[in-house]
């Protein structure tokens, strides 16, 4: 996960700053449109050559074409800013690195569900997000394993909310204390869990290793 990180001196806040992972669809969506955009553009010119009066249409599309481009590659970086303020978690989406938007604001303590988003025995999502009206995706990526789901009160649509979200260690760390006492029980199981795997996984890492050794 690539991330930016801002820590105060004080325990009770803490700023995170997570890319949003690009999409092969999106990737596409994005190389089809530059690619009509020049299409434009070299189509516009071609014509120019042989009708006067259509030099200045050309212009024009020359213009918008280099516009449209510039447009599409500034806005298609995605960043998300996790503002952690005494109990109370923040998170804004910032689009080209300039424009700004507040997604939600909740009390922690308010989360009813919390869990990964990816299960990892089955590799699917743990979660129906069909089932939910409001659903707030501000992780790096859907699939990644530091995507977690929470279920929230969001205090900008005032309605419950299912949120996608990508927390840090460190984040997580500041966040858990204010759990209800059955999602730290949860939290946990999940950490154990996750211990077990890592010392599973370096011992057959270990035990392949002195394999192809022999």
């Amino acid at each position: 996960m690539e991330e930016y990180l801002k820590v105060d001196s004080m325990s009770n806040y803490r700023e995170q700053i997570v890319k949003r992972k690009m999409t092969p669809t999106k990737l596409a969506t994005i190389v089809m449109s530059l690619v009509a955009c020049l299409l434009v553009m070299a189509v516009s010119v071609y014509l120019s050559q042989f009708f006067g009066w259509f030099v200045p249409i050309a212009l024009l599309m020359l213009g918008l074409g280099i516009y449209i481009i510039y447009y599409i590659i500034k806005n298609s970086g995605i960043e998300f800013e996790y503002t952690f303020v005494m109990g109370e978690l923040r998170i804004d989406k910032i689009k080209g690195k300039s424009k700004r938007k507040r997604m939600t604001v909740f009390d922690v303590k308010s989360i009813d569900k919390l869990d990964r988003y990816i299960d990892r025995n089955t590799g699917k999502p743990a979660v129906n997000t069909s089932k939910y009206d409001y659903v707030i995706r501000a992780c790096d990526d859907d699939h990644s394993e530091n995507t977690y789901y929470v279920v929230i009160h969001d205090k900008v649509k005032q309605k419950p909310a299912l949120l996608l979200f990508s927390p840090d260690e460190r984040t997580m760390n500041m966040i858990k204390p204010y759990f209800s006492t059955n999602l730290k029980k949860k939290f946990f199981t999940m950490e154990k869990e996750d211990k077990q795997r890592i010392a599973k996984e370096k011992k057959e890492e270990t035990l392949n290793e002195k394999k192809e050794k022999r």
